[in-house]
């Protein structure tokens, strides 16, 4: 589904597609002004199990900050940009480069009025109206992301991502999530069914424990829809985003990820994607700098923490400097950054490690 009228203006996890076919995803709600900070997901392939409009695809992004790195090496180098808000380089598909954008509101919009072609969309359809049903979710609110927003699903193997959009539509959906399965087809994942996301998240982070995973695990939340998994994002309208890029600039502190305790004093933006968690470390830094945000561009760690939360955070330590001279500069640990991979990760502290 095109939308050449609404092609700049992108939320988080919409898709593009450029104009010698790759196919990205929105990364975040910190976009930049002329181009699309996002992750290269598709690329065309006479070999791909995605199939678009005679265009075979072969996914090359598995959802790790390693495969976004792989997508940084494929990309053009007119793609990679130095970003001044981020300071570091960057995937960003320039505008003039965009041949589709698919935004997955709309494309849900289509399956409710046209009718699902097939298993996946049924479910989708299904999924929806309980959302809508049992927790007042409007349906213009909802979306269907991944290769079912742009047609390359494949019912033998796809999988469904959908998106909430908006702040009030997202903490409905976090704090009322159970009232779903009051609709007969819906059902929540159970912790034993996140054993292949917990090794996975484990293979690429060697130092997080069995233990820690299921700690983290009993806080995330995905939906059975008869026997389909869904999992379903919550995702800002533009206009609410907490920061906009260019109102900050980050620089890095630390050369090797740094370890602090922290207590999470507000987690409103907790649930959304860059993660916000406001609040006041416990330790001091190596370089003696008090913290006083974690933002988290990993997804295995992104909705999982509540105000009160003491967490032990490893990431990259940086100084974020406010463009407006009346904000005092101050310091954040960055979870998910390329350099970082395999050593940044969030968990619950131990008691003991604080005394």
């Amino acid at each position: 589904m095109s939308g050449t009228s609404q092609r700049y203006i992108v939320r988080d996890r919409d898709i593009i597609r450029d104009t010698d076919g790759r196919m990205f995803v929105v990364l975040g709600y910190i976009q930049p002004k002329n181009r699309v900070l996002s992750f290269l997901k598709y690329i065309p392939a006479s070999e791909g199990r995605w199939e678009f409009s005679g265009q075979k695809y072969r996914r090359i992004f598995y959802g790790n900050v390693e495969a976004v790195m792989d997508g940084l090496e494929i990309a053009p180098a007119g793609y990679l940009v130095e970003d001044n808000h981020f300071g570091t380089t960057l995937l960003e598909v320039p505008f003039e480069h965009i041949a589709e954008h698919y935004r997955p509101d709309i494309r849900l919009e289509e399956i409710l009025a046209h009718g699902p072609r097939d298993m996946l969309e049924d479910a989708v359809e299904g999924m929806a109206t309980a959302l809508h049903t049992q927790l007042g979710i409007p349906l213009k609110d909802i979306g269907i992301a991944g290769s079912i927003a742009w047609k390359g699903h494949n019912p033998e193997f796809s999988d469904i991502n959908m998106n909430v959009y908006g702040f009030e539509n997202s903490w409905n959906l976090q704090r009322n999530h159970e009232q779903t399965s009051m609709d007969t087809h819906v059902r929540l994942r159970n912790l034993e069914e996140w054993d292949t996301g917990i090794s996975r998240v484990m293979n690429r982070i060697p130092s997080l424990s069995v233990e820690d995973m299921k700690k983290l695990f009993s806080r995330r939340f995905a939906f059975y829809y008869d026997e389909q998994c869904i999992g379903i994002t919550p995702v800002l309208w533009p206009e609410e985003a907490p920061i906009t890029h260019g109102d900050e600039t980050y620089i890095q502190v630390s050369q090797e990820p740094i370890r602090i305790n922290f207590e999470v004093e507000n987690a409103d933006y907790g649930i959304f994607h860059p993660s916000l968690l406001v609040g006041t470390a416990l330790t001091k830094t190596p370089e003696n700098k008090l913290v006083s945000r974690v933002m988290v561009y990993d997804g295995a760690f992104t909705g999982l923490f509540s105000t009160g939360d003491i967490l032990e955070v490893s990431g990259t330590l940086q100084r974020v400097v406010p463009v407006a001279k009346e904000v005092p500069e101050f310091y954040q640990v960055m979870v998910g950054t390329k350099d970082g991979a395999r050593r940044e990760y969030i968990r619950f502290a131990e008691q003991a490690e604080l005394s």
